[in-house]
């Protein structure tokens, strides 16, 4: 392993043991209902006006949102990613979900569990997000 390697290495295991949130995607899901599901897919859908500050593209489309559920019929969870694990803008994205999510009464609490595997490639970016990143002169 290069001395790069070792060091990024070193550097996601740390950031990985500073995160009180890290978990593994899905860890403890509970059973949905056919209510929590539809609850989750409003989640889903308001999810879409959390728009990342750096690339200007909400996050569900740049494929940041693995997985949404309901626990106790009033808290959404989500699992959910960055583009880098070293992004200062977490508390940004976590204020906007919070407003999108509670403060649009869909449910009463809101939980992340901010998850760095898979890592995230653009691959993950749906069609949508990448006719909004061309439109703003990306290449993808």
């Amino acid at each position: 392993m290069s001395e790069y390697e070792e060091d990024r290495q070193d550097q996601v295991e740390a950031e990985e043991q500073n995160s009180a949130t890290f978990e593994a995607p899905g860890a403890e899901r509970p059973e949905q209902s056919e209510e929590d599901l539809a609850k989750a897919s409003d989640v889903e859908e308001y999810m879409r006006d959390v728009i990342d500050p750096e690339l200007g593209i909400n996050v569900v489309d740049l494929g940041l949102v693995y997985d949404i559920y309901i626990i106790n019929g009033n808290e959404a969870h989500i699992d959910m990613t960055l583009t880098s694990p070293a992004c200062p803008l977490t508390d940004v994205i976590e204020d906007q979900a919070r407003t999108a999510v509670v403060g649009n009464g869909i449910t009463e609490k809101l939980s992340i569990n901010w998850v760095w595997m898979p890592p995230w490639g653009p691959h993950m970016i749906t069609e949508e997000g990448r006719a909004q990143l061309q439109a703003l002169g990306f290449a993808v």
